[in-house]
């Protein structure tokens, strides 16, 4: 059996006045804080790059076991709010939060094979 590789790609930009706080928040808590989700492969932050990623300056690339992984995401924060609940609501101080997809490198979500 095949295995692809499949991303979860979350936008966020910082909140007015935030942003000096949000980028050391993001390197000293953020990306480890993310990591330690339930089926986080690996993650990469990006700033968009010549105001293409519209009002959401960052991307979240995260590299997922498979698409069950969203559902482990909820529960994880309802199972255990005392590991996952401070860090989220630091994030949502600091972050205004853009929309999220689903991408990835299977067959089928090639358009022109």
């Amino acid at each position: 059996m095949a295995k692809y590789r499949i991303f979860y790609v979350a936008t966020a930009t910082s909140k007015p006045g935030k942003g000096s706080e949000a980028a050391n928040w993001w390197r000293e808590k953020g990306q480890a804080y993310f990591e330690s989700f339930p089926g986080v492969k690996s993650l990469q932050a990006l700033a968009t790059q010549f105001s293409l990623g519209g009002e959401y300056a960052y991307e979240f690339w995260f590299e997922i076991e498979d698409y069950a992984v969203l559902d482990r995401w909820d529960a994880a924060m309802d199972n255990e709010p005392e590991k996952y609940g401070p860090r989220w609501v630091e994030y949502m101080e600091l972050f205004e939060s853009g929309p999220s997809r689903l991408v990835g490198d299977w067959p089928e979500s090639r358009l022109l094979e």
